[in-house]
């Protein structure tokens, strides 16, 4: 399945842009559910040029950018800082040690949208500069997962690391720098501003505002609003 996997990524041209990277992901999606992970969480940051790609609902994302869970987030703080596979969810509550009770809760919550228990492979270490990196997650119980990462775990960190380069290749024409005023707009956003009161605090209509937040938005690749907020919160924690 692996070879077939790798061929289906070749196959995909590298035009730098949305749909070839969304390609990619239902691709990468689909091979990692067929082998019982059905929950993916993939970030790039690189010299503030980021992306984001995840199957947890939008429920879970919007929460997230919520509630302020990228500044504890331990997949950013704990799993990024390693090439180690490190086990993820709530099935793995045991081995979380030296975690806070706010990123337990993180954990504790994420297992009421199916994310049961997981590892992580990293791709880039985290630094100054920023991090790329799987969390890959399953909603099959912990004896389940385990007997997976015994039988399988080597050849879906290596499923992992083709597919992290070829949604870089997906993504190397399309640039996601944001401008000055859509870095301003989303982050007073993310501040919990509304749209007029963002136009207020910048001298701006609001449709100007309107249109700062949607080119963000179409550049961080996100779905929703939430989404983009969630993504730019993570990186600038």
């Amino acid at each position: 399945m692996l070879d077939r996997f790798l061929e289906e990524l070749s196959s995909v041209p590298a035009t730098g842009n949305l749909d070839a990277a969304d390609q990619v992901w239902a691709t990468t999606a689909a091979f990692f559910a067929g082998h019982g992970f059905d929950k993916l969480i993939h970030l790039d940051v690189a010299r503030g040029q980021f992306s984001l790609q995840t199957t947890m609902p939008d429920a879970w994302i919007a929460r997230y950018q919520e509630l302020g869970y990228a500044g504890i987030d331990p997949f950013l703080s704990h799993c990024c800082i390693t090439f180690r596979p490190i086990s993820t969810g709530i099935a793995y509550a045991d081995q979380h040690r030296g975690l806070s009770a706010a990123q337990m809760n993180v954990i504790d919550e994420a297992s009421g949208f199916g994310w049961n228990a997981g590892f992580t492979s990293t791709m880039r270490l985290r630094d100054a500069q920023g991090l790329a990196g799987w969390n890959i997650g399953s909603s099959l119980s912990r004896k389940e997962v385990d007997a997976l990462r015994a039988d399988r775990e080597a050849e879906l960190r290596l499923a992992a690391h083709h597919a992290h380069l070829a949604l870089a290749r997906a993504m190397s024409a399309f640039s996601v720098l944001l401008s000055p005023r859509e870095n301003q707009c989303l982050r007073l956003l993310a501040q919990g501003c509304r749209t007029k009161d963002i136009a207020r605090e910048l001298g701006l209509s609001t449709s100007a505002v309107e249109l700062y937040l949607r080119n963000a938005r179409q550049k961080l690749g996100a779905a929703t609003r939430e989404q983009a907020v969630a993504m730019f919160s993570s990186v600038m924690s």
